[in-house]
């Protein structure tokens, strides 16, 4: 694989647990809001991305 690749592949992974990061944060917050339905929906996105990368990680490893 080459250099341009990894580099590419490495932001992808950056973004996304970022992107993670957001949704569990932004998701907690309407939890204390009381907007559940959307809160679960985001947490849940979240958790898929961490499990998701998790997966990836050990799979590389």
């Amino acid at each position: 694989m080459s250099d341009d690749a990894l580099t590419l592949r490495e932001q992808l992974r950056t973004a996304r647990l970022r992107y993670a990061d957001s949704a569990a944060e932004l998701g907690t917050l309407l939890r204390l809001r009381g907007e559940l339905t959307e809160a679960e929906r985001l947490l849940r996105q979240a958790v898929e991305i961490y499990e998701a990368e998790r997966t990836t990680t050990e799979e590389l490893a």
